[in-house]
């Protein structure tokens, strides 16, 4: 059974910018907190951001972090058997009431919305860097995510995501 689609987006890489970066081209459904990513550009920006050694051992090597130095998720399972892309990768919210951003507290927009769960398509074409992802919000999934990926591997998603894909 597939849980509540909350949100899905398309996330198109920016040409020309050393850390990688992604705007939104394409919404289906309607997710709260992403009105307030919205940037100076009138769009909603991520960037594709390495792990830093300072981070613990069991963090994701790949994040995506948004607007005030927001981190939305990591991507767990982006890599596998050694170090090759999956294509596919998972991960959920903070549960954080705040995060940091320039030494002060700011609020998580995502706080509420803590317990989803986030699934990514990866579209890599050969490239160092994605292309571009998409990104899937099951609403109040995060303990199952996991399993929820290895569903979207075995294509249990794929029609809805041609459905999603088409809207707009």
């Amino acid at each position: 059974m597939i849980p509540q689609i909350r949100y899905y987006a398309r996330l198109d890489r920016v040409q020309g910018t050393q850390t990688p970066k992604y705007v939104i081209t394409h919404t289906a459904g309607f997710y709260e907190p992403m009105s307030q990513l919205i940037g100076k550009d009138n769009n909603i920006s991520f960037f594709l951001m390495e792990k830093r050694e300072s981070q613990p051992s069991n963090t994701p090597p790949l994040f995506l972090q948004a607007k005030n130095s927001l981190n939305l998720t990591g991507l767990k399972d982006y890599y596998t058997d050694g170090g090759k892309i999956s294509g596919f990768a998972y991960g959920y919210p903070s549960k954080e009431k705040t995060y940091k951003f320039k030494g002060k507290a700011a609020a998580n927009p995502f706080y509420l919305y803590r317990n989803d769960g986030y699934l990514f398509i990866v579209h890599q074409n050969d490239q160092p860097t994605p292309e571009y992802f998409e990104w899937i919000v099951l609403q109040d999934s995060r303990d199952l995510i996991a399993s929820y990926c290895k569903m979207l591997l075995m294509g249990g998603f794929d029609e809805v995501l041609e459905r999603l894909r088409n809207i707009g």
